[in-house]
C-alpha cells in the first residue's frame, strides 16, 4: 500500500517514514513531495492509497491539498499533520474531507492508530459482489466459492475468499509466488497464480504454524524463506484439483512454484489479461492483513 507525505520539512518527512516503516500490518511504500503541486503530480502519476500532508506549506496549504484530493480522488483518504492544535481549525480542516488530523508532536503509535482504519477500509473497498466480466468457456478456472470450500475443507476453514477489483502491478506485488498449473498428460500449462507475499503467508500459516517473525520478514524484508515456499505450496497442491480441465475432466497439478522478486515481461503479461480470463480474489484469514491473488486461464 502506497502512502504520499506532503511537507516541507525534510526532517519532518523523515520522522513520519520511519514511524511508517514499523506499521506490521501491511508494508507501506512511501513518497514524499515539499508541496502541493509535487504532490498532486505524484498522486496521478504514482497513485497512492493515502495522502499524509501538512496544513502549512510556501503558496498553497494543506487545506487546498485536501479540496483537490478529495474533489479529483475521493477514493484517496487525506490526514493531516499539523503543529495546530486548536480545535475549531481542527473541524475546519476535518470539514473538508480530511480523514484524521494528528497534532505535532505525536508519537509513532498514534500515526500507526490513525493509519490502520484506513488501510483496514481501503482492504474492504477492494471487495466487489462477484466477478467483473464473466469467465469465457473453456478455461480450467473453477468458481469462487467452488475454490473456497475447497480451500476450508483441505487448509483451513477459517479461510475466505472474495472477488476483488481488477489488479495492476506495481512495486507492492513484490515479492510474489508464481504457481504453475498444468495437464497431467500433456504437462500443457492451463492455469499460471500470482501470489502477493500476503497471500502467500496466509496460505502458508493454514497448513503450518509460520513464527511471526518469519512472516514479518517476508512481508517487511522481502525474504520469503524456505519454509512459507514449502508450506505454501503444499496448500495449493491440496487444491489443485479445482482446476479441471472440460475436455479430459481430468484436475491439473502444480507443476513449479517459485517466488518471484523482480518484475518481467512475463508478469507484466499476467496483470494484462483480458478480465474474461482472470480471476482477481483477496485471500484472508482472521488477524492477517488482505492478501491478493491473481488466477489466469491460460
Amino acid at each position: 500500500m502506497k502512502v504520499l507525505i506532503v511537507d516541507d520539512s525534510h526532517a519532518t518527512c523523515e520522522i513520519i517514514r520511519r514511524a511508517l516503516q514499523q506499521f506490521e500490518y501491511r508494508k507501506l511504500f512511501v513518497s514524499c513531495a515539499s508541496c502541493v503541486d509535487d504532490a498532486l503530480a505524484l498522486v496521478k502519476d504514482w497513485q497512492p492509497n493515502i495522502v499524509l500532508t501538512d496544513w502549512q506549506m510556501p503558496e498553497k496549504t494543506g487545506i487546498d491539498l485536501v479540496q483537490a484530493v478529495v474533489d479529483e480522488h475521493p477514493e484517496i483518504p487525506v490526514g493531516m499533520i499539523s503543529t495546530i492544535d486548536d480545535e475549531e481549525q481542527i473541524s475546519y480542516a476535518k470539514s473538508f474531507g480530511c480523514a484524521f488530523f494528528l497534532s505535532k508532536p505525536f508519537t509513532d503509535d498514534e500515526l500507526l492508530d490513525a493509519i490502520k482504519p484506513l488501510v483496514l477500509e481501503l482492504e474492504a473497498q477492494e471487495f466487489i459482489t462477484e466477478q467483473e466480466v464473466p469467465l469465457k468457456d473453456g478455461l480450467a478456472l473453477p468458481k469462487t466459492d467452488a475454490l473456497e470450500r475447497l480451500m476450508q475443507k483441505n487448509i483451513s476453514d477459517s479461510l475466505t475468499l472474495k472477488p476483488i477489483r481488477s489488479q495492476v502491478l506495481d512495486e507492492s506485488k513484490l515479492p510474489c509466488v508464481m504457481v504453475v498449473y498444468a495437464e497431467r498428460g500433456s504437462q500443457k500449462v492451463r492455469v499460471i497464480g500470482v501470489l502477493d507475499v500476503y497471500a502467500a503467508c496466509v496460505l502458508a500459516s493454514s497448513v503450518k504454524i509460520i513464527p511471526n517473525e518469519e512472516a514479518l520478514q517476508a512481508i517487511h524484508m522481502n525474504q520469503i524463506n524456505e519454509e512459507i515456499m514449502s508450506a505454501c505450496e503444499e496448500a495449493l497442491s491440496k487444491t489443485a484439483y479445482a482446476f479441471l480441465d472440460n475436455q479430459s475432466k481430468m484436475s491439473l497439478y502444480v507443476r513449479s512454484c517459485k517466488c518471484v522478486y523482480s518484475i518481467h515481461p512475463k508478469l507484466e503479461l499476467l496483470y494484462k489479461y483480458p478480465l474474461d480470463s482472470r480471476m482477481d480474489l483477496s485471500c484472508e484469514r482472521e488477524g492477517m492483513a488482505q492478501g491478493k491473488m491473481l488466477i489466469v486461464g491460460v
